[in-house]
Order: structure tokens, then sequence, then C-alpha cells
């Protein structure tokens, strides 16, 4: 029989367990916008292998099958020009979803029109431009990003409302999002959802403290109901294991604490133990370190294969002082020097930034592997930087 369980965080599971509060509330969210009665959306925050992207698959799916138009994506770091870029190609997605462009009138062309204008400034030679003659001047051209992403919006929800349907934007790792481009979807959705348009965001990422302007929070407080995803409790990590396997209790109290309930390391868990054994668990000192072997390889080793000698260094620094200023100290570095290297790692995804500036791994028991892997701190050498005038 084939292992049920998944070996790498982010591989749709079989089965979601201990999440069915949040596929509840974004069906009531789709019934709502069926009926012109909009509802609080989701923006799901969690750590690495909580099962962010899976639930947003999950949503995905629920929606594809009431026959909404889905557009699902992931969010990569970008400056303004290419965050238009990248919504421009997300937008003709939702646009030829609607309907194909031979069956394009009333609303549904105004929709195309108001895309034209909104890619208008990534120039004649981009393929998103190429063939496409319809524009509307003075519409979502304006070079304010808010303004432009609200007027597409806007058309794209008359656009869906035509044809009886609605369109979601699924949005993973929105933490890449800088706080300009969250404030132009923030506004762009407050608009339609005062129109009560049935188009609607449901986002997922790392928590961060800057996400919003304050201005902008009022606004994302009444469209998105800000959850985040916690570990899963005994009961429901001893039911994700059981589905498939034979546990009993000792063996479970063993895997609650080993894991601590994050869904990714439960599944690796019984992914480890159903090769070794089958149906039937076997826990002990070989279990451990065959799960623990597989964890550092599949979920914690993919991460660091990103980072560079300083980076490494830096991280490694973090699990002694998290505080900027004595991370740096650790290196012998001042804090000015360390800041882009901090600034890489957040936008790497390998640390976030807590209310109060110091910083914090994304994975859970991330620091472990660290010590595991480096156990003690090796910082790297300085490279001395020439002056202009040296020969």
């Amino acid at each position: 029989m084939e292992n049920p369980f998944t070996s790498d965080a982010g591989a749709q599971p079989g089965m979601l367990v201990g999440r069915e509060g949040y596929r509840t509330a974004f069906t009531t969210l789709l019934d709502g916008l069926e009926r012109g009665h909009p509802r609080q959306s989701q923006w799901v925050t969690g750590l690495r292998g909580m099962g962010k992207t899976v639930l947003l698959r999950e949503f995905a799916q629920i929606a594809r099958r009431r026959r909404w138009t889905v557009v699902d994506t992931g969010v990569v770091r970008r400056d303004d020009l290419g965050f238009r870029r990248q919504f421009t190609f997300e937008f003709r997605s939702a646009l030829f979803s609607l309907a194909p462009r031979s069956r394009w009138s009333g609303e549904t062309e105004a929709a195309a029109r108001a895309l034209g204008s909104f890619a208008s400034p990534l120039g004649e030679n981009s393929p998103l431009t190429a063939h496409w003659d319809l524009t509307a001047p003075g519409s979502a051209d304006t070079g304010d990003l808010a303004a432009d992403v609200t007027a597409v919006l806007l058309a794209l929800g008359e656009a869906a409302h035509e044809h009886r349907t609605g369109v979601v934007f699924v949005v993973d790792e929105m933490h890449h999002l800088t706080v300009r481009q969250l404030g132009a979807l923030v506004d762009g959705l407050h608009r339609t959802y005062l129109r009560e348009l049935p188009i609607t965001l449901v986002g997922a990422g790392i928590p961060r403290s800057d996400a919003l302007m304050p201005e902008t929070q009022v606004r994302a407080k009444r469209l998105f109901d800000f959850v985040e995803l916690e570990a899963l409790s005994s009961a429901e990590t001893a039911d994700l294991l059981r589905t498939h396997q034979e546990w009993d209790d000792d063996a479970i109290a063993w895997a609650v604490e080993r894991t601590g309930g994050v869904p990714a390391f439960v599944q690796a868990l019984g992914y480890v133990l159903w090769q070794r054994a089958g149906g039937s668990a076997v826990v002990g000192a070989a279990a451990e370190t065959a799960y623990v072997e597989h964890v550092d390889r599949h979920y914690f080793g993919a991460m660091l294969a990103r980072a560079t000698e300083l980076e490494l260094a830096y991280l490694r620094a973090v699990v002694d002082a998290a505080e900027e200023a004595e991370t740096a100290r650790l290196l012998e570095r001042t804090a000015h020097r360390c800041h882009s290297t901090r600034s890489d790692l957040v936008d790497k995804g390998m640390i976030y930034l807590r209310d109060d500036g110091t910083a914090a791994f994304t994975a859970p028991a991330f620091a472990d592997y660290l010590t595991r892997a480096m156990p003690t701190l090796v910082v790297p050498a300085q490279k001395t930087r020439r002056r202009r005038y040296d020969p």
C-alpha cells in the first residue's frame, strides 16, 4: 500500500484535520457573495509547516466546485512595476476565465478596457500588452497604484456579476508584498465590498508587524478576519496519525511531544514510521533518529540551501541573541553592517520581525536544528573594502 502521509511541507495531504472551521467560514463567504451580501474573508498567518498553503488549496478547490473563477497565485517580492506586471497577468486570467474574448461585451469589455489601461505602464513590448488594443483612458492608468488597482477590481467585479459568478483571488506568501502594494489591494477590495460585488481575496503569509499603514487597517479589518494557524491539539494529532496507522496512547504522547502538533512534522513522522513499519507505528530510539534525519534533510535543509555564509552565521547568532544589536555583536559587526543581511533573511522568509523588533524564525523548531547543524557560532571573516584612492 502506498504511504498515506506526505513527506514534504506544502504537499497536499490526504485529509485536513483541525481546520474545519476555516473551511466553513470560506463557504459562508461564498454563500454571502452569491446573494449579494459580502462577508469577511480570511487573512491567514502562521509559521511555516502550519498548513497555510494546504488550506489555501482547499479554498481554491471549494470555489472551483462552485464554478467560481479562481486565480491561484503566490507572491514574490517586486517593485511596484513588477507588482503591476504580476497582477496584470492575474487579472487577465480572471477575465479569460469569465468569458472567452469572442464573448466580451458590456461589463466584460469594460473590464478588458480597464485592464488594458492598467497594463499600459508595462510598455508596448510587454507580452502582456501585445495585441491588446482595448483601453479606457483615464481609468486604471493614473499612476497611483491604489486607484488603478481599485478601478480594475471594480470592473472585474461588475463583469463577474454580469456572468452570474464570482472571482476569488487565492494569494499565498502575502508577506512579500510591500506596505504600499498591500494597501492598494485593500483599498480596491474595500470598494468592491461596499458595492456588494462578487469578488474577494483570501490570503496567507508569515506574520509581519508592518503589514498595513494605520489608515488602511480599519478597512482591512472590515474585509478580513485575521486568523493565525496554530499547532494541532493532542486529540487532533492523534486523529491524524490514527487515520492510517495503529498508535497506542504512549506512542501518541511521544508523537505530540516530538512534533509539537505542527502539521508538517506530524505528517513527516507518520511518513517515516510508515516507511519503517507500515500500518503499525513502532516508536523508539531508531524511529526518533529516522524522524530527525528526515525533517533535517527535507524541511530545514531545504531552507538553508538558499542562505549565504554570512546569513547562516546570522541565523545561528539569532539562536543566542534575537535583538538586532546583540546579534551584530556576536558577529563582531555593527548593527548597521548587519542590516542588509537581516533584511535579506526576511525577504527569503527565514526570519520575521516581532512587534518589538526582535528577530524570530519562521519555522518551528528551527533553533533546535541550527544548534544541531552548527553547535557553535563560526563568525565569517570581514571583507575589507578598498578605498577609492588605494593603489
